[in-house]
Formats: C-alpha cells, structure tokens, sequence
C-alpha cells in the first residue's frame, strides 16, 4: 500500500485531447520542465504548474506542398492542419529551445528558455526543412560543442517517409549563435560532391517501397555521436519484398556511429544490435538511455566507474507489430567502452579484406529482464546490479490511462522522474521509502535509494535520518535488522526477571524502556546488548480463559528514550496452567504444568501438591478410564456397568466416593458407584430409560466423578448404549434382523419384538435369530392367474420367509415354475416379490412353494400355500369407441376375457403408452394426444409378457370446432339452451359446455345430435349472487370441454353475455292467493324478459300449479299463467334455468249450487256481513287519510328531486358562459416551457427511461476501449450501408424471441444513429414501408390495419422520423394551442372540488373521473408570501376550502412559478405550509396530523375547512421542519400526503382502462384505516340499495361533462384546426407531411388501391395515430409540465375524439355508447369534414422533389448533429447482434448485394473487435 504524500505526485494534462503531448525536455539547472505537444509547447515548473504558454498552429497546409506555401503558392487544397512536435532541444549555450514541428515539411522555431518568446523561425532555405513526417517520434537530435569559440553543431537523424530526395536521413547542421541568422542549420560542409549528410539510396525503395530509418535515441560520448534504430532488413531471403503482398515486414536494430570531427561523414559505421536470453532473440529496439555505471555495475561490467553505459529495451523477434500487451521484452546493458571495440575489431579484419562492414549478428555483454507488458501506464523500477543480476522491485501507475512515451527525464535534484502519457505529464518520485513499515520490508524491498532509519523506527533516504553516520544507526543491508532474543521465552503468570539479548543495536546510552503491549512500560537495565526487564505483575495481566487455550502471546517491544518509538519487538509467551480442569490436558500441556491428583488442580509449582504420590508428570500416570467394548443396556433392566480404568484415586477422609453420571436427554442420573481398586470402577444396579419409538438404541454420554465433582478422565469417550427392542422392529424380520448382542426375539403370543426374558410364552411360541424356525406361512398371495407366457410379479406376504434375501433367492417356485425373487420387492421374514418363467402347454394350476436357507433345501424350511395360481390365456373381442380426436383424451373401452390377469398391462396406440383401468372382462385407457396427427394407428395390449393378437385399429380424427353459438346469452343461473354448430363434434364422448369468472370455474352438459351439431345448456355464471348484479356480465372465459381438446376451453371470438337472473315477487303478502277458478295467476318481479341486442330474448318458462303446467304469457315484469281446471290449495313452482321458485300458494275456491241448509247459514251470516260492513266502512277512512299523506310526501321527494336537477343545470349553465370568458383572459401571455431538441426526442423515443445510455460516453474498460471503438467504428460504416441495415432489421424482425420492446427500441436506436444522416434514414424507412405495405397485402389483412399498431420497426421508426421532423412546427405553430389546451383543462379542473385519493373531480371531460355528488364548496383567497423572497409583495391565490393542504401547496406553487418550468420549481413535498396569524402567530398546516378526524375506520385527510381558514389568509411555503406541533408523533406525517396518491394514481396505457385504475384506498399498515378525501371509494357516490332517487340523480351530474366540455371548446377547436390546416400563421405545412403522404398515395397507385377510405385510413395511422395522439395525451413530452390523473383523464377524451375525427367509419350512437363518443357527436361531423379537407389539400400541393426534400433533411441533420453519442447508440445496437450474430450472418450469406459486399465477413471483423479475446 502506497503511504506517500500526494503532493509527492504532480500531473499535468492536456487541455484539449487531440493536442496530444510529444515531447519532454528538463533544465537541469534550475528544473523548469518543457513540454512540446500537438499546436503548443509549455514551460511548466518543476511542479508541473504552467508558466507560458506557446502556440504552434494549427494552420493552412498540405504535406503535399513542397516547398512549403510560405515559401511559394501551392496547387494542392489547404486545410487546417495540426503542428506535432517532432523535437524538442535545449541549447544551453545560447539559452534556448528548439521546437522542431510537422507544418510546412518539418521547420524549426528558436524559443527563449525564459518566456518561450520566438527568437527565430528560419523556413525559406532547402536546408530548413528537416522532414515532412507527421509523427513525433521520427526525429532525433544531438547538439555537439567543440569549444567555446566556434558555434554548436546540430546532428539531426530523420525518418524520410518516402522522399529521400528531399531530406537527409543523418545530417550535421550548424547552430549559428544569432537565431535569426540566415545561415542557421546550414550544412556543416557541402560542396558538389560530398556533404556533411547521409541520403536513403532512391533504388532502395525499389525493393521495399516503404522502406524508411526510424531513429529511437541518439547521444554524444567521446569523439563520436551514437543514433539507435530500427529499419527494414534488406538481404534477398523470402520474407523480403513489398510488404505490400501481404507478408511481414523482417526489421533490425542497429546502433549507428560517427566522428564528431568528420564533417564529410566518412567515419559512418552501422553495426546490428540486440540481445539473446534463453535461445530467445529480442531484436526489435523500444527505447534506450545512456547513463553511467554505479560502483556495482562497474565491478560486474569490469568497466570504471564513470564509463558510460547503454541501457536499452527490445521486444522479442524481428516483426514490429501493433503495439500488443502480451508481447515479451528485456532489458538489456551495454558498455559502450566494449561496444567501440567490437566495432574496432570489426573495421580492422573488414580493411584485412574479410567480410562486410555491415557486423555479423552479436551479442554484447547483455543482461536480460524479462517483463510482459504491463497494463499501460505502469513505471517498473528496475535495479540492475551486473551482467545477469538485475531485479524488479516496484511498479507504480504513472499515468491514468494510455501507454507511456519514450520521453522521460529526472529532475535536477534525481528525486522525482518525469513520465508522460500522450495526454497527462506526471512527476513520480524515485523512491518511496515511506510506504515500507518494517525493517525487513524496507530492506528486503530491493530499493537501492532506502535504508532502515533504526531509532525513529522508519525506512527513508541515508540523508533524512539523524545522525546516519554513526554505527548501527542506519541498516542498509537486511543482515544489520535489529534481533531481540528472550531469556525464559515464557513464563507463569507471575513477576519475573526477563534478560533480553539485541543485535546490531546503536549505541542506547539515553536509555530504553521494555513495553509488554499495553499492559506495562517499565525501565530496562542496559549492560552491553543486553538489556534486564521486568515482567508485569499478575494483577496486570488480562485472565486468561479456557476457550482461548492456557497461554497468552504478548509483544514485548524495546522504546527508545532519546526518540521516544519502539525500535526493536519479539513475542513473549506468558502461560497459567490452572485454566487445565482434566488431568490429560494438564500435563500435554507444552509449559511446565503438574497435575495434582488429590486436589485435583493443575499449576506450575509442584510444591503446592498435597502427597508427593499425588503428582503426576505424565499422561500414563493421570486417573483414566480405558477403552471398553459397546456397553449396552436395555431399558427399563435393572443393570450394574462395570468399567476398567488406572490411578484411580481412593478419597482421602472428609472427600466423597464414586459416582456415575449419565446424560439422557439432557437430563443427569446421578448412580454411585464403587471403586474396586485402582483400576476398576463398578455404576451400581439401576434401571434407564429414554423416551420415544423414533430411535432403538441411543448412545449416552457416560461420566465417572468422585468427591462430587472431580471427573475422571476419559480419553476413549466411553458411552452407554441405551436400547429398546421394539422400537423401529415392527415386524418379525426387523426384529429378528437386530444386533444378536441385543438379545431380542419376536414374541409371537403378542407379536412384538422383545427380550426373551420379557415374553410370556413359552420357548416355542419365540422366534429368535438362529435360523431354526421352519413355521413358514404365507396366507396372502397375488395375483392368483397369469399369462403362461410369464413376467407377472407374483407378491407373497407370510411369516418367517427368511432374513436374508440369499436365503430365499432361488428356492421359490408357483405352480412348479420357477419364479425368480426381486430384491427391492423383499421385506425380510414378511414378503417375498418374485418374476413368473414360462409354463409348459401341460401346466394349468399349481401350489406356491418356498424353501428358505442357503445351499440344499431341507424339508422342515420347505412350506407350500393352501391356495392355488392358475395359468390362463387373456383374450380381446374388440375395442370402441374406434375414432376420437387428434389431441386425445378418448375414454377407449376394449372387451375381452382374462383381462385381470397377470400383474401388468400394457396397451399402445402405435409408440404412445395409455393409462388403464381393468376388471375381468374389459379394460378401459384414455388416449394420448397424436404424436403423428391424424389417421388410423395400430393398438397393441400386452400382459405381462403375452402379446394378445388381435388387429385392433383406432383412428383420430381432426380435432372438433365450433363455428356458432345460438343465441349467444344466458342468465347468471344458466341452464338455459344453447344451439351449437360446429364440426366433428360426434367424436366427442361426454361434452361440456364451460365459463370461467373471476377464477371460477363452472361445466354444464352438452347433448350431440349430429357430427355438425349439438345442444347445451349453458353453465352458469359464478358470481357472488350475495352481490345481486343488475347488470350484463361477459365471463372471462367462455368455451368448450372436448376430452383433451385445448383449442376450446376458451373460444377468442364469443361474444356471450350473461343477464341478471328473473326475480319473483311472493303472491301475497301472506303468502296465499284466493282465485276464483278461471281467474289467471299473475307473478310479479322483474328481469322476465333479457335485454337482448336483437330484442328477441326469450326465456323457457314452466309453472306448476300443484303438479299441472300452466299456459303462459310474459312480459318485463310479469307472467300471466291461465290456471288449469283445478280448485283447492295448490303450491305454485316456477323454473327458468337454473332457477326453482316457490312464490307461494294459489287457493282457488269453486261456485256450486246452494242447499236448503246453506241457505240458513247465509241469512246468519247475512246479519254478521252488515255489522262487519260498518267496521269496514270506518277503518276505510282511516286508511284513505294514510295513503293521502303518503301521496303527499311522495309528492314533496319528487319536488325535491326535480328542484335539485333544475339547481344542477342552472349551475352548469352559468359556470358555463362566466369560465369561457376568465379562461381566455388568464391564459394569454404566459410563456410556454418548451423542452430542448434532446429531452423532447429522449421522451418519445425511450418513454421512462430517464439516462438513457445513448446520452452518455461509452463505458468500456480502458484496456478494451480501443479495440471496443474501433468494431464500433467498423459497425456503424455497416450501418450506413443500406443492404446491410435492411437484411439487419429483416433478420432480426423474423426471430422469435425479437419482442414488441426491441423492435420499437431498435428502430429508436436506429435512428439515434442517423439523425445526423436523415436523407439516408428516409432512404431505408421507405424501403422498410414499402416492405410492410406489400406484406399486409399478402398476408390478406384489411388494408385498413396497415400502420394501424406498432408491429414492426418501420412503424415505431416512422413515429420517430415524425418526431425529429415536426419539432419545429410544435415549436412555431402547434405547441401553442396544445399548452393553452392542456392549462385550460388543469384550470378548470382545479375551479372545482378534485379528490385527492381517487382523482375525481367535480369538472371532467371523463365519465369515469368525474364525482358523481353534490359536495358543497366555497373559493377563498389567500395571500402568500413568496417562499425565496420574503419582501416581496403578496400575491393572491384561489383556493377552495375543501382543498387538502397538499393541493393547497401545488396551487400556491403554481401561481407563485407561474412562468416557470416544472422542473425548476420548488417540490410541494418539500415544503411546509405555515398559516401566519398575525402577533407572530403560526401554525404548520399538514394532511394528517394529531388533529385528522377518523370515523369507523375512515380517516378523512385534512381540509382548509378543518382548520377553519378564513378568506384572504396569509399564507407561506417554508421548507419541511422535522416536526411540527400538530404532527402525529411518528413518521406517518406526510406518508399519506396527497402527492402520494397522485403517485397512486400516476398510470399509463388507455383511458378505457382509468376505472379499474382508481386506486383502492390503501389500509394504513398500522392501524387497518382507510384514507378518504371527498368520496368514500366503495363506490360511486353514496348512493345506498335500493334508493332509486340517489342513483338517478348521480346521473344527472353527467350534465357536468356537458359543461366542462363547452367550457374548453374553444382550445380543442383550436387545437385540431391547427393540426388540420395546411396554412399556420404564415409557416407552410411541414415538408415531411407532404413528402410521407405522396409516398403513400405512390404506394397505393403501385398496388392499384383505388379505394378512398383505405388511402385515408393510411394517412390517418401514419400521422394523426403515429404522432399527434401520442403528442396529445402526452403533453409531457414537448413541455416540462407535471400531468396530475384527472388532466391525464380528459386528455385520453381529447385524443379519442382526435382519432375518431380522423376515422372514415360511420359511429352510430345509441344509449349504450360511452360517454366520450356521446359527448363529442354532435362535432365529430365537423370534424371529420377538416380532416377530409385537409388530406385533399395537402394532395393537391405541389409535388417536394427529391433534391428539395434531401436539402431540407440534410439541414436538419446538421442542426441537431451531437445531440446522441453515436458511440454508445451503436454500442446498444450492437447488443442484438450479439444475441442473434449466426442468425444475421446467415442472412448476410444468402443475400446476393450482401455477398457482393463481404458484408457477413465485415460483421464478423466487428464481433472479433468486439468480442473480448479480441
């Protein structure tokens, strides 16, 4: 870990990342550091802060201009062009700096050192232009002194990139002294024949035509002046020749040498250089330096001290290559001393005449290191002590990212190295001695700069520590650490003197004090090294406890008093034997611990022992008991447990005996024991026992202590096994199967397991394990019959069948044929399962016989059964039903004999196994689904291993379908009929009719009367009548079941309807009818007769009267049934569906003729009659008073009802004409937030992705970044070719798994990629749309569907082209009335009531949003004070009272940011609202607080009436406060705010959907209590069963649709006449219209499509579908507003109205319509006339050429160019690629402009780039 100072490392940047950084030069005399870089050169300080600056370019060039265009005018085209820095010089001499750059075929500037000011810039001479390479690294410069009268000379070696004509490879210049002397870098000599450079011979470039010298350093030693570098190889081999034919080029490195005298370069010599390690070459030079030996190297190298070496780096082989991160190099060293004697020698035997001047291969004294190349920007610290010794002992990150440049320098004090990047310059010190803690880390670390510092206790430079030079005060060599040894190494716990010994100490005249870690300093004696300490005393010492063991490791350090730091530490042991409570661990101890016997006690002092005979030293003389053999007990058997032992102790007086303690279940048996003698202890008689039959034996610690809790030790962990022998032992085998030891036997008299001693019976009625008991017995065998042909599995259950399987593996045998056991069937001693061989035509029946033992049968095991297995021959007569349906489910009946035999059966339909039932005569299977569709199948029936013959054939048919349903409805209680048409439906044995609501599920019969027809009687609906509906339900699913037929379970196209079930009335009040006979019956209710579509729903009705039928007449609410012929009480009973009712009993009373004695009877009651009459006659006017004031006050409801519907229509008539009028005046003049281009795009392209990655740099790893980019690169020029982004979009638009999402993400990405190309993106989407037009006419689609959903990448990219295309007409024309819209709507929403937990309001455009009550309001004013400006003047806010606080916020927020974006605004719930009520009184107002009112678990949310705010109240938004006084004391405060609502209610999709949108009011997790605002949620309104008024009024707040509606006409009039105007306030229709719909009329002409409505309907989907109704609904989208639920709401009405405008169908509206299409009826007409007008205005336009319309997309490109990172857009394309490349690739192969193009293998580049092995 690096502990360095940061300010250790400086760093410097680029400011711009293409002025790259080139070169690097450093004053040695005062550290200034200059930096030559693309178009600039810095002087920074030695801190890497900037001093000057000075600009180089860039400027107007072409490196094809020579000479340069300053000089002469250039034909060639200028452009801007970079200035790289080829060199950098520093000239002391004359104070300044060559900056040599690539403008203008490679001139020179002189810069003054100080200020960087221009002192010269020669460029008008041949000899001014060094090289017109444009890559840094290609020029090398050394600058000669002779002496200090004659100037400087300049050697310049230069790459010549081709044009050896023009410039000199190697060449000396004169340095004149004036910098702006014309003679300035003239050759030092010239005349016609020599001069003082060196040119590239021009035939070499016939061989190798980019052949060219690269220069890696050079530097003066001596007389001579030394270039590195590396150029092609020459030679004749097979690897020469153009690199161009596709072979690699061979490179050498050669160190280059000439005179410094030599002015015509005749001393020039060249010689190979590189190093071999290993049989490995490294020839390919990287970098080099020249320093001088340090005392070490000079020793190894046997050169003096201050000769120079060469340092250089090569990487391996000779091919140079991409630089790559795996490739080997070393570092290699040269003397140079031997280096100028190997090139003597060379010259000397070359003038002899032998050889080449060119050297034969050498290899130098060279030491090698090896290094792989790091990850770039990493500086290896490599310390280099002679020819072979050389170590790396650090690596330090230099610079962030990117390799590290050839370019480094010390500074002048060689503490810190300056390295670079090509973008950030850092300063890093040489050493960092600081991160070292110890003396061996620092001085094991290899780092030549650090030393161990040893009383300041610290690894640093020799010159930081104090006092260095004395001895042993600073260790350069790991050998002179500091050692402490200890005298004792451990010790009791207990003071003791410590006598410690150091090594290579300085001299501690100043004392030292010994520290055991924290526990006690104490001072040391010091007597030469060694040192006498004290330990601490035994209070000091922390306890030691046992878990942790019995010692302690302490670190004892050694401090220095004169410093004050610990210099010096070793580990200390300090032990406590008494933690040792066993005798066994006490002496295996490692410290000297005895144990003494009699005490029982461990301690480190024997002398404390009692008896010298009670110590013991050693393991073998501790009390222990020894190993003994399983101690077992049965339970509940009074038992002694003898176990052996040695040295066991006998009590002295006063101490107590032996004990036995047995752990059984957690619970501790104390038994006495008694000590024999030393070695044998005996646990007295005593019984155990453990509950539960889950375990039969359980094993149990076992604890010998004497003296009452002394233990002896046991060392083998002796326990007792407690056993049952009935426990798991059910049975006679289990039982007999128990360990012998266990003595268990089966006790037959009571058939369980037990001990003998324990059985009752006598010894013959015991069964024990000794195989002696033959009374084998088998009463249960099956089955009893079996095919001859065998293979049936015959299960023999008895007694005593042996115990082992081998006991009974071949002795069983059925009917004499042998029957082979079946090991997993065998239950030993009760059942035997065995496989039947084949019988002999002669063997028909037979015994079962069982031997059990192994080897020869003995007679007493032999035993036969008393019944009998018969051999019998299954036959098959025949199979039906013979056909059934292809998906199976067929219940297949085959008749036959025998087919109860055997143990298994076996039928297939062809491959395809069937499940079975069977009985004697018949079998019965259901069929599979076919594997192999239709047609006859053979059927095969096995038993066991007999194949039954017969040719039985099934054959499956076309699974069944249903065209019609008749009629298509059916009362909840179902039953009713249902004619149903089909096909194939006789193949169908037992169909059901089925529906499914809400998850239930309920089946009625079908009856098939032919293959094509069948009658049903409909299932009913499962619904909870509980509910009693009084409206039409649709099941949820509604279908058939066919066998295994799926298709139907759920028909897609059924329209049937349920309707309320009929509902009778009772008779009478009593619940008897008197009727005359004759005289009908009429039964009252309702629902008599279904509101069927057709008005032809009839129901079957029967009524019984007593058991007659009656002859009936229906209407809606009544049936009218002619009584039959009957007199006396009969009970009536009607049925309909499902449904049986009793209304009651009929009494029908008959007129017969009168006898004499009725006569007298009447005459009597005559007299009774007149009497009753008058009793009449008075109660008749009592109750005719009553039912008059009843009448009254029916009377009064009606008043009322009708009073309060004319109070509703007034009211919205007059809000009516005031809003229009206030609406218009307050929305003029406020401005519109229009989002920017990027936002506005981001949200209609990627709804609800808030950072998409398209708006951010690409993240790849550093290391991958390069090769990442360029498969971008790669894959975007794919893009741009059209063949492949069109089979690119196909492809992936025919994979399966390519969904919805990823086509509209795609088609997005897509376009991202293109908005700077939007003539080519048009190119492809009308490929696309011609593509998607000519499928939809395949594939026989309605034309009319073409566009009409998001299908397809071309309908999600057209919606985009639209989006990119129309930002400007939003802007300029369409925006405006869309904003005025959607204010006037959140307007006039807020004017009334809006609850906040439902989103209901009082003023709606949406039936479903709207509060169907009559709430009662009033508006205040209030005044608030603005939130962040105190003094400012209040402004006033309109408020209603019934507002909670939070609305109250948005309101205030609203009107204080009027005119500012939504998403710079305060947060409403960031703030609290505080009521100032003047003498400094305030009061923070909350939606719940202590004060919220509850009621029957109904909590209401507070209002402004709640707390009683008064008009014109002062109000003002504060930030939240943690707590107000008025809260609820916990965090529920604002959990329940209203914002938190209107996040509930925040949803997407369709406005049909807002009602199952409404959230349900969430209990409060707390307490169960449910929230409200201005409706209780359980349902509309509160009306209440029954209470006919209430729901009729809830009705009548319709009319406020109607209301709002016209209120807001006007925007919406002016919305679509903008959008439907092909003129807007002087700007023309957008071009994009125009051109799109000529497109599609071009479209339709091509497929001859003639059809009016169907080009309409085109042009509606592809505009006004595509894009205005997305616009519309999301108004969110173009501008930064918030849409709270009930805005949404209206708008989805809007936009609904929008399309139906643009829809060429007739809408015809009747009652049942929704309310939207019923609201706006009246002006779709209207409408519908604009849209028409519109489409043939804009046809009739003149046609936009294809010139036009690619300038107009060009500028639009151009306006918009960066808004996306391309990158990270091709980076998410490319992810698909990734998913489907086979796929792709394919396509790319099988299309022919693919092929032509090597489109598959460019992509496949791509993924190599971009596939991380790359």
């Amino acid at each position: 870990v690096l502990l360095l100072l940061t300010e250790e490392y400086a760093s410097f940047r680029a400011e711009n990342p293409e002025w790259k950084f080139n070169h690097l030069a450093v004053d040695y005399r005062n550290g200034n550091v200059y930096l030559g870089a693309v178009n600039r050169i810095y002087k920074l300080s030695p801190g890497l802060e900037v001093q000057v600056s000075h600009e180089t370019g860039p400027d107007e060039d072409n490196r094809k201009c020579y000479p340069p265009r300053i000089v002469q005018p250039c034909s060639e085209p200028l452009s801007l062009t970079n200035n790289v820095n080829k060199m950098l010089l520093m000239d002391y001499r004359e104070n300044r700096l060559l900056a040599c750059g690539s403008l203008y075929q490679g001139i020179c500037k002189l810069l003054r050192l100080d200020d960087l000011f221009k002192l010269g810039e020669p460029f008008h001479k041949k000899e001014h232009y060094l090289s017109g390479v444009n890559e840094s690294g290609s020029v090398f410069g050394v600058i000669v002194s002779y002496s200090s009268a004659s100037p400087d000379m300049l050697f310049i070696a230069t790459a010549v990139d081709g044009k050896p004509e023009y410039f000199p490879t190697i060449s000396s210049r004169k340095l004149a002294r004036n910098s702006e002397e014309d003679g300035m870098f003239a050759y030092v000599f010239h005349d016609e024949f020599v001069a003082s450079m060196i040119k590239i011979p021009s035939d070499t470039f016939t061989v190798i035509p980019d052949f060219d010298i690269y220069y890696i350093y050079g530097f003066a030693s001596g007389n001579f002046v030394y270039f590195l570098t590396l150029q092609p190889e020459m030679g004749g081999g097979p690897t020469t020749g153009s690199s161009s034919t596709g072979r690699e080029q061979v490179y050498t490195s050669k160190i280059v040498r000439l005179c410094k005298a030599d002015t015509a370069f005749n001393s020039y010599v060249e010689v190979p250089i590189g190093c071999i390690s290993g049989n490995v070459e490294y020839r390919l030079l990287e970098a080099a330096y020249l320093s001088k030996a340090g005392a070490i190297l000079a020793r190894s190298l046997d050169v003096a001290p201050d000769d120079d070496v060469l340092f250089a780096v090569f990487s391996k082989g000779q091919k140079r290559r991409p630089r790559q991160a795996s490739q080997d190099s070393a570092l290699c060293v040269f003397s140079l001393r031997k280096i100028n004697e190997k090139i003597k020698e060379r010259l000397q035997s070359c003038y002899k005449g032998e050889g080449t001047l060119d050297l034969a291969w050498g290899n130098p004294n060279c030491d090698v290191f090896f290094c792989s190349s790091p990850p770039y920007g990493r500086v290896k610290k490599i310390r280099v002590d002679g020819s072979s010794r050389a170590q790396q002992y650090e690596t330090v990150q230099a610079v962030e990212n990117g390799p590290i440049l050839r370019d480094m320098a010390f500074s002048s004090d060689h503490h810190y190295l300056y390295v670079m990047s090509e973008t950030q310059l850092s300063r890093v010190p040489v050493e960092a001695c600081g991160q070292y803690s110890t003396c061996s880390e620092c001085l094991g670390s290899g780092d030549p700069h650090c030393g161990w510092c040893v009383l300041h206790n610290m690894c640093t430079r020799k010159e930081k520590c104090e006092r260095s030079s004395e001895p042993r005060r600073f260790a350069s060599d790991i050998k002179q650490c500091v050692r402490l040894s200890v005298h004792p190494n451990n010790i009791s716990v207990s003071q003791f003197s410590l006598v410690l010994e150091a090594h290579n100490v300085p001299e501690l005249s100043a004392g030292v004090n010994c520290t055991f870690e924290d526990l006690a300093e104490m001072n040391g004696l010091v007597e030469g090294n060694r040192i006498k300490c004290y330990s601490p005393a035994e209070k000091e010492m922390p306890r030691i406890i046992v878990d942790k063991g019995d010692h302690q490791i302490v670190q004892l350090y050694l401090k220095s008093k004169e410093t004050g730091l610990a210099f010096a530490n070793t580990s200390f042991v300090f032990y406590n034997c008494s933690v040792h409570k066993s005798c066994i661990s006490c002496v295996s101890s490692p410290y000297q611990c005895h144990w003494c016997k009699y005490r029982h006690d461990c301690t480190h002092d024997p002398r404390t022992c009692s008896f010298q005979e009670g110590r013991v030293k050693k393991p073998e003389g501790c009390p222990q008991l020894l190993p003994a053999d399983r101690i077992l007990v049965p339970v509940n058997v009074v038992k002694p447990i003898t176990l052996r032992a040695k040295n066991l102790p006998q009590p002295q007086s006063g101490q107590r005996g032996y004990e036995c303690l047995l752990t059984i279940q957690g619970n501790e048996h104390r038994v006495p024991a008694l000590r024999f003698n030393s070695s044998s202890v005996q646990c007295q008689n005593t019984s155990y026992f453990y509950d539960g039959m889950e375990m039969s034996s359980l094993p149990v610690e076992l604890t010998v202590i004497w003296n009452g809790d002394f233990s002896i030790d046991n060392p083998a962990h002796n326990k007792v096994h407690l056993y049952k022998c009935d426990a798991q032992r059910g049975s006679c085998g289990l039982c007999l199967k128990a360990d012998p030891l266990f003595g268990c036997v089966w006790c037959k008299g009571e058939n369980r397991c037990t001990l003998k001693q324990h059985c009752p019976y006598p010894e013959n009625q015991w069964l024990e394990h000794n195989g002696i008991n033959s009374n084998l017995d088998f009463p249960q065998i099956t089955p009893l019959r079996g095919p001859r042909e065998g293979g049936t599995l015959v299960t023999i259950r008895g007694e005593n069948l042996g115990l082992e399987f081998r006991e009974i593996q071949d002795n069983v045998k059925v009917a004499e044929v042998d029957c082979s056991p079946i090991r997993e069937g065998y239950i030993p001693a009760e059942q035997i399962v065995c496989e039947m061989g084949k019988a002999e035509k002669s063997q028909y029946t037979g015994n079962v016989q069982v031997c059990v033992g192994v080897g020869e049968c003995r007679p007493e095991f032999m035993a036969k059964s008393s019944k009998y297995y018969y051999f019998v021959i299954p036959r098959i007569i025949n199979l039906k039903p013979s056909r059934g349906p292809v998906s199976g489910g067929t219940v297949v009946n085959i008749t036959g004999s025998h087919l109860d035999a055997g143990s298994n059966v076996s039928i297939m339909f062809k491959d395809q196994p069937c499940t079975y039932l069977r009985g004697g005569q018949w079998l019965t299977c259901r069929t599979h689904a076919s594997l192999n569709g239709c047609g006859n199948v053979s059927v095969s029936v096995s038993i066991d291993k007999a194949h039954l013959q017969k040719d039985l054939r099934f054959e499956y048919v076309e699974d069944p379908t249903i065209t019609k349903l008749e009629p298509e409805w059916s009362i909840y209680s179902g039953h009713t009929p249902v004619m149903v048409t089909g096909t194939n439906l006789d193949i169908i044995q037992t169909p059901l009719i089925r529906a499914k609501y809400n998850s239930h599920e309920t089946l009625n019969l079908c009856q098939v009367l032919s293959p094509t027809s069948m009658l049903c009687q409909a299932p009913e609906l499962p619904i909870s009548l509980a509910r009693q509906q009084e409206v039409p339900e649709r099941p949820n699913e509604f279908g058939f079941k066919l066998d295994d037929v799926q298709a139907l379970m759920a028909l897609n196209n059924s329209n049937f309807i349920y309707y309320p079930n009929p509902e009778f009335e009772p008779l009478s009040v009593s619940g008897v009818l008197e009727l005359k006979p004759g005289s009908p019956i009429i039964l009252k209710g309702r629902n008599f007769l279904p509101p069927t579509s057709g008005g032809n729903g009839k129901l079957n009705y029967t009524v019984l009267i007593g058991e007659k039928p009656c002859m009936l007449t229906v209407s809606e609410t009544q049936l009218l049934c002619e009584s039959p012929n009957l007199t006396g009480r009969h009970k009536v009973l009607a049925r309909v569906g499902g449904i049986e009712f009793s209304p009651g009993v009929v009494h029908i009373t008959s007129d017969s003729p009168l006898s004499s004695s009725a006569i007298i009877g009447i005459a009597a009651a005559g007299a009774l009659l007149i009497l009753v009459i008058v009793v009449v006659l008075i109660a008749y006017k009592r109750k005719s008073r009553e039912s008059d004031l009843t009448l009254k006050r029916l009377q009064m409801q009606m008043d009322n009802l009708e009073s309060r519907v004319a109070l509703e229509c007034k009211e919205a008539f007059a809000e009516l004409q005031t809003d229009i009028h206030e609406l218009t005046s307050d929305l003029d003049g406020a401005g519109i937030p229009f989002l920017d281009y990027r936002t506005y795009t981001m949200r209609v392209l990627f709804p609800g992705i808030e950072e998409h990655p398209v708006l951010r740099d690409l993240e790849v790893p550093g290391y991958r970044q390069e090769q990442v980019e360029k498969g971008l690169k790669l894959f975007g020029q794919l893009i741009n070719n059209k063949v492949f982004l069109l089979c690119f979009i196909r492809t992936l638009e025919a994979q399966r798994g390519f969904s919805m999402r990823d086509r509209g993400n795609v088609a997005s990405l897509i376009m991202t990629v293109l908005q700077s190309k939007l003539e080519y993106a048009t190119d492809v989407l009308k490929h696309l749309l011609s593509d998607l037009i000519d499928r939809n006419l395949e594939s026989k689609n309605h034309p009319k569907l073409l566009l009409r959903r998001t299908e397809s990448v071309a309908e999600k990219m057209l919606t985009n082209w639209f989006t990119f295309l129309l930002y400007k007409f939003l802007k300029e024309c369409a925006g405006e009335p869309l904003f005025s819209l959607f204010c006037a709507i959140k307007q006039q929403m807020e004017k009334g009531p809006i609850d906040s937990i439902t989103g209901e309001a009082r003023y709606s455009l949406s039936e479903d949003k709207l509060i169907r009550q009559q709430i009662d309001y009033k508006t205040l004013v209030v005044n608030c004070i603005h939130p962040e400006n105190e003094k400012s003047p209040e402004i006033q806010v309109k408020v209603l009272n019934c507002d909670t606080i939070s609305q109250v916020k948005e309101k205030i927020l609203d009107a204080i940011y009027k005119n500012v974006p939504h998403s710079h605004r305060l947060k409403a719930s960031d703030m609290d609202l505080e009521w100032r009520q003047g003498r400094g009184q305030r009061m923070i107002l909350q939606d719940e607080d202590v004060t919220t009112k509850i009621e029957a678990d109904w909590k209401r949310l507070n209002m402004l009436f709640h707390y009683q705010v008064t008009d014109n109240a002062v109000m003002a938004l504060v930030p939240k406060q943690v707590t107000a006084y008025n809260s609820v004391n916990n965090s529920t405060v604002s959990r329940t705010s209203a914002s938190k609502y209107e996040n509930m209610i925040k949803y997407t999709g369709s406005p049909d959907s807002l009602r199952s949108r409404t959230p349900m009011i969430t209990p409060d997790l707390e307490s169960g209590v449910k929230v409200w605002h201005l409706v209780k949620n359980h349902e509309h309104g509160d009306q209440k069963e029954g209470d006919r008024g209430s729901k009729m009024v809830s009705e009548i707040y319709l009319t406020r649709l109607l209301a709002t509606k016209g209120t807001l006409q006007k925007f919406v009039d002016d919305l679509f006449e903008t959008i439907f105007s092909t003129a807007h306030r002087g700007s023309a229709l957008p071009l994009a219209i125009k051109y799109m719909f000529d497109f599609l009329d071009e479209q339709a002409d091509k497929h001859s499509i003639h059809d009016p409505h169907v080009r309409h309907t085109w042009k509606s989907n592809c505009l006004p579908l595509r894009f205005w109704v997305n616009v519309i609904k999301n108004p969110q989208f173009v501008f930064d507003i918030h849409k709270s639920s009930i805005t949404d709401a209206c708008l989805s009405v809007v936009a609904q109205t929008f399309m139906d405008s643009c829809s060429t169908s007739e809408h015809r509206l009747g009652k049942d319509s929704p309310s939207n299409k019923l609201l706006y009826a009246k002006d779709i007409p209207s409408y519908k006339s604009w849209v028409e007008r519109y489409y043939s205005d804009i046809s009739k336009m003149q046609a936009i050429s294809d010139q036009d319309m690619n300038a107009y997309l060009a500028e639009q490109s151009r306006m918009h160019m960066n808004e996306f990172n391309s990158m990270s857009s091709l980076s998410e394309i490319y992810s698909y690629v990734g998913k489907y490349t086979e796929e792709i690739v394919c396509s790319l192969e099988q299309d022919d402009a693919a092929r032509k193009q090597r489109l598959a293998f460019k992509l496949e580049q791509v993924v190599a780039f971009m596939s991380l092995e790359s």
